[in-house]
């Protein structure tokens, strides 16, 4: 589902001219929202590890029971 948003900008220049802009607003699925928001939440677990342990050590968190398919997202992150 797509919106158009119509702005009008108007600029006052020498020549006294109008600019019209239109801009168009596009709406993320929830399933699109969900990924980003994970991506984002990976993102972030790496940095703090990375800036607490100096690394992730992806041996340890398997051992503490997280999935391979946790570890892969979190190597592509």
């Amino acid at each position: 589902m797509k919106q158009n948003l119509t702005v009008e900008f108007s600029v006052i220049s020498s020549e006294y001219r109008n600019v019209k802009v239109n801009a168009v607003k596009s709406q993320k699925s929830e399933a699109g929202l969900l990924d980003q928001a994970t991506s984002n939440l990976l993102r972030a677990v790496k940095q703090k590890m990375v800036r607490k342990q100096g690394g992730v050590d992806y041996g340890k968190l398997r051992k503490d029971g997280y999935s391979d398919r946790f570890l892969a997202k979190l190597e592509e992150a």
